[in-house]
């Protein structure tokens, strides 16, 4: 009984989506306490930098940064880019997260996506050694995706999830708890962002920063371009370098976007071609499965199952699916023990 209490004393089970656009953190019998962006903003002070801001604060420094002050996206292509920047930020979300309290030391589940080479991996192992945990345990982004998607990954009939992330897009299929094939492409929604970046400038005589795109994004982007949508879009005129408004279309921007999300499609139908036949039938039943935040792009599904052949269906909140999978294996141990054998 002593020993059950120190136990439950000097422990907290904490599971983190650490995803290129979003970080999100759960922690056992707590719920959700932390999701905002994965951005920090560090300022020049000597030869040392110090904090600014992260996650809601510092992605609306963005682009506005003064001197002496740069604002990071640590991740990129759903993969660690700058540990060091990547470590700070995390220790400062386990500061406001109270993830180190008195005697307790986090057991941490982290997302990753399943694709990603050792060198990698291991970077997503030294980037949570900040929390000074004594169990950490990296979860394929996918197969928490599936869980998160009200899944049953324990059957041997196979399930295709399509995990659209900001930077990184896998397609898998999943049978008796485990993978059976993936395809993956470092092509998402930040894709999409830079090609309409490029496309206000080269066509519109536009400079837009990401951070505008990015919240012009779900009212723009429709991938069948059928209707007639239009937003007003502020930036800096290329020639006078003054302030301009533009009305743009989602039938202007179809073209644009056309590139990566025709990569994402290739890459399902590699995956359903490569697709061992006796799982085939499965996923004609079944259909496949859209998680991830670029998931929600006006008509993907729809293109995506005229382009395939397969239904196509949206996971319920799918940009929260991989946090919600992780976090249901925190309170239900038995799911790793699943996917983990």
């Amino acid at each position: 009984m002593i020993r059950k209490f120190f136990r439950n004393l000097s422990s907290i089970d904490v599971a983190i989506d650490l995803g290129t656009s979003h970080t999100s953190v759960y922690i056992r019998g707590e719920g959700l306490v932390y999701k905002e962006p994965s951005v920090i903003s560090l300022r020049d002070i000597g030869y040392k930098k110090s904090i600014l801001a992260i996650g809601n604060e510092a992605f609306q420094i963005m682009g506005k940064e003064p001197q002496g002050v740069e604002t990071i996206k640590p991740l990129q292509g759903g993969v660690i880019d700058q540990l060091e920047a990547t470590k700070a930020m995390l220790n400062e979300i386990a500061k406001r997260t109270r993830i180190h309290r008195f005697l307790k030391r986090p057991r941490v589940l982290i997302g990753a996506p399943y694709s990603i080479s050792d060198v990698e991996r291991r970077a997503v192992i030294d980037a949570t050694s900040i929390l000074e945990s004594p169990s950490v345990t990296i979860v394929e982004e996918p197969l928490a995706a599936a869980i998160g998607a009200d899944l049953d990954i324990s059957e041997s009939i196979a399930n295709m999830v399509v995990d659209i992330g900001s930077g990184i897009t896998e397609a898998v299929v999943i049978s008796l708890g485990g993978i059976v094939h993936s395809e993956s492409i470092r092509i998402g929604g930040d894709a999409i962002t830079e090609s309409l970046v490029h496309y206000f400038r080269n066509h519109c005589n536009l400079i837009v920063g990401e951070r505008t795109v990015e919240e012009l994004k779900p009212g723009l982007c429709d991938v069948y371009g059928q209707f007639e949508q239009s937003v007003t879009v502020k930036g800096i005129d290329v020639h006078s370098y003054l302030p301009q408004t533009r009305q743009i279309s989602s039938r202007q921007v179809k073209d644009a976007i056309l590139g990566p999300v025709s990569a994402i499609i290739r890459t399902v139908r590699q995956m359903l071609e490569n697709t061992p036949p006796v799982l085939s039938g499965d996923l004609i039943d079944r259909g496949i499965i859209l998680t991830g935040g670029s998931a929600l792009l006006q008509n993907l599904a729809s293109l995506m199952e005229a382009s395939c052949g397969v239904p196509v269906k949206i996971a319920k909140d799918s940009a929260g699916a991989t946090l919600r999978g992780t976090s249901r294996m925190l309170e239900e141990m038995e799911v790793i023990r699943m996917v983990s054998a």
